[in-house]
């Protein structure tokens, strides 16, 4: 379980004191939930959950998730100030696939 909470979030990008800031929590708190050597409580639970995007079922039991629901994850995670430039990306390369 702990070592899921780790990929994740490095999966998204997050170092650890980013990630702690996040959840509103200590870094050497993070370390040790990574590590497993401190329980998580419920609420801290759904926080990861929040920050990260994923299902208490991931993160408890491990079902794993596709490529394009952690692309959606992260494309939700994007400033909506930078939409408009994702969705042009995202026209281009169409684009660019049409060819």
């Amino acid at each position: 379980m702990y070592t899921r909470v780790r990929k994740a979030r490095e999966d998204m990008g997050y170092t650890r004191e980013r990630f702690a800031e996040a959840l509103d929590v200590s870094v050497s708190y993070l370390a040790e939930l990574e590590r497993g050597r401190t329980g998580m409580s419920v609420k801290m639970l759904v926080k990861i959950c929040g920050v990260l995007g994923l299902s208490a079922d991931y993160i408890l039991f491990g079902d794993s998730r596709d490529g394009d629901a952690l692309r959606l994850d992260k494309i939700r995670r994007v400033d909506k100030k930078y939409i408009p430039l994702l969705d042009r990306i995202i026209a281009e390369l169409l684009l660019l696939s049409e060819k």
